[in-house]
């Protein structure tokens, strides 16, 4: 459990094998968009404003990619694999803007093992759950021993 009472889960190194797989659901709200613009700064009026979204060609407001690189900070430090994890590197890439209202599956697969390292890359997929459309692609580099990180 973290402080708040929520669980976090605590799987271990040695439970991350190759393909193993973990996702999870969220909607995304106005009230999301809104936060994170606070909490970051990012203001700019492709978040912030429905006009000039449309405008430029979009459905509205579009969720910050940052956003979408906070989901999968959760995939890893939340559920998959939880308590001992560290984010080492993010890469990711959007090929469909996300709106307010889209719920979508934020879904992460082990995809190498440095057992010399106790590091894990992940390749990790956000898609809009109701459309299937892909909305972020990339890959996450974590270790799973956070006592052993030298920083």
């Amino acid at each position: 459990m973290n402080a708040d009472g929520h669980p976090v889960a605590m799987i271990p190194f040695e439970e991350m094998t190759e393909g193993k797989s973990f996702s999870f659901e969220t909607v995304i709200t106005f009230q999301n968009i809104d936060r994170f613009s606070q909490a970051t700064g990012d203001v700019s009026p492709l978040h912030m404003q429905e006009q000039f979204a449309r405008e430029r060609g979009f459905n509205g407001r579009v969720v910050h990619g940052a956003f979408l690189g906070g989901l999968v900070s959760r995939l890893v430090g939340v559920h998959f694999p939880g308590r001992e994890c560290l984010v080492l590197s993010v890469r990711l890439k959007f090929p469909t803007p996300t709106y307010a209202g889209d719920v979508v599956r934020v879904e992460g697969i082990v995809d190498q093992v440095s057992e010399a390292t106790r590091a894990i890359v992940l390749r990790v997929k956000i898609r809009n759950a109701k459309t299937s459309f892909l909305l972020a692609q990339g890959k996450v580099t974590i270790s799973v021993d956070v006592k052993t990180v030298m920083l």
